[in-house]
């Protein structure tokens, strides 16, 4: 398992490591029934607190993402690929949620909302 810790990135190091977790497993990089390194020797291959580390991987345990079985390991659950999408769509909905707001207490309509909505959408395809 390849994860990069970027320490000036303001994303936090846990976030990091539960994205690429996450990311590993949309890609198929990490499938089902995968064993996961310990807690205290991905810490130590990334030369982090083991707290950060369990905390990253309950944050995947409780998206369902990963199993934690006691002296066993931890593995990539089965149906893990499903729930990073749904835990992706969840929080990108409620990022989206955040900015609706914003614009309604700003004064926009919903028809000007989503127009701005489409027209970022389009710029962004245009520059994939």
């Amino acid at each position: 398992m390849n994860i990069v810790i970027h320490t000036s990135d303001p994303e936090p190091v846990y976030e990091q490591v539960v994205r690429q977790i996450q990311e590993a497993v949309k890609a198929g990089r990490l499938k089902p029934g995968t064993p996961l390194p310990p807690v205290r020797q991905l810490a130590g291959d990334l030369s982090l607190n083991r707290n950060t580390i369990a905390r990253a991987y309950r944050i995947l345990e409780d998206q369902g993402v990963i199993l934690t079985a006691g002296r066993k390991g931890t593995f990539v659950r089965h149906g893990a690929p499903q729930e990073v999408a749904r835990a992706r769509s969840s929080r990108a909905e409620r990022v989206m949620r955040r900015v609706i707001k914003a614009l309604l207490t700003d004064g926009l309509n919903r028809k000007e909302i989503a127009d701005v909505f489409n027209s970022a959408l389009n710029l962004e395809s245009r520059k994939g």
